[in-house]
């Protein structure tokens, strides 16, 4: 009698299948590498084939690996489709979310869209600051390490880049007379110049002395796109000034980390179907954003 494969398994193959890294299908689930690695082990035994071929540090699909996970895929979506479905009759839900207001103006706000057509019955109560009257079912944070009480998930690192308006950059005279923009932190400036100038090879010279200093990225933001001079910007927050030349990159270094956004869910909602639905859309969103391991397993 053959023994079938684990649903778990067949997940953990569908997700690296998609994205080709262990790492990167590790963060999407939520769990460890080493717990994937040995769901994708189990799977190619029980079915006694190879499913990937592994090249350094990069993997790829054999050929049948191919064919298996183009017929998964479709099976989960019908099975997500088909919960949806069956959800369809319950009273609508309200999903809670705690949120950096950087991060909720900057980056999340250009995905609700999204976010509502996926999930057109579950309301979304977005909130910047914490409330003794309000239960937060998750919360997405601004740290460097994971919440040692709560499931977290690093949603991505800052990349940090030095940008400016594409007609500022292209007229030296101006340039030079603009200025340098910083973001404070209470009343010091966040190193983020600092970091980069330690980072480039750019002739400095050729960059303003001067200083604009803003309460908030979002002003720093807006000041750079309106040509008031240039900015240190993570690359994540400013993806559509990017896409849309609004902003250029002046110079090709990109300081990454400590800090990133994580997103928590305290032990007792982890299995709610809102919070679930929205976690698994979130870290779909963010996509190949540079997101490193968490620290639950699988199987």
């Amino acid at each position: 009698m053959s023994v079938s494969p684990s649903l778990t398994s067949l997940r953990a193959f569908a997700t690296v299948g998609q994205c080709l890294s262990f790492t990167e299908g590790a963060n999407r689930l939520g769990v460890t590498q080493s717990a994937v690695s040995r769901q994708i082990r189990q799977l190619e035994s029980v079915l006694d084939i190879a499913l990937f071929r592994r090249i350094g540090n990069s993997v790829e699909l054999t050929e049948i690996g191919a064919v298996l996970h183009e017929r998964l895929s479709g099976a989960f979506d019908q099975i997500e489709d088909a919960v949806l479905e069956a959800r369809a009759t319950v009273p609508r839900q309200k999903l809670t979310i705690l949120a950096p207001p950087t991060f909720a103006s900057l980056w999340l706000s250009h995905r609700l869209v999204s976010f509502r057509h996926r999930f057109p019955d579950l309301d979304l109560s977005l909130h910047f600051s914490r409330d003794d009257n309000v239960r937060f079912d998750c919360e997405i944070r601004f740290g460097d390490e994971p919440h040692p009480r709560q499931s977290s998930t690093r949603l991505m690192v800052e990349q940090h880049i030095a940008v400016c308006a594409p007609d500022l950059w292209a007229d030296p005279v101006r340039l030079r007379k603009s200025c340098l923009l910083y973001v404070l932190d209470r009343a010091y400036r966040l190193p983020t110049w600092d970091n980069w100038f330690a980072s480039t090879q750019h002739d400095l010279s050729d960059l303003p002395e001067n200083a604009m200093e803003f309460a908030t990225l979002n002003m720093v933001t807006q000041a750079a796109i309106n040509g008031a001079g240039l900015a240190v910007i993570d690359r994540n927050m400013i993806e559509a000034e990017l896409a849309s030349g609004a902003l250029i990159q002046i110079d090709p270094v990109v300081v990454s980390g400590p800090y990133g956004y994580w997103l928590d869910i305290s032990s007792e909602r982890q299995t709610r179907s809102r919070v679930v639905h929205f976690a698994r859309w979130l870290q779909k969103a963010v996509g190949d954003g540079g997101r490193s391991g968490v620290a639950s397993e699988i199987g």
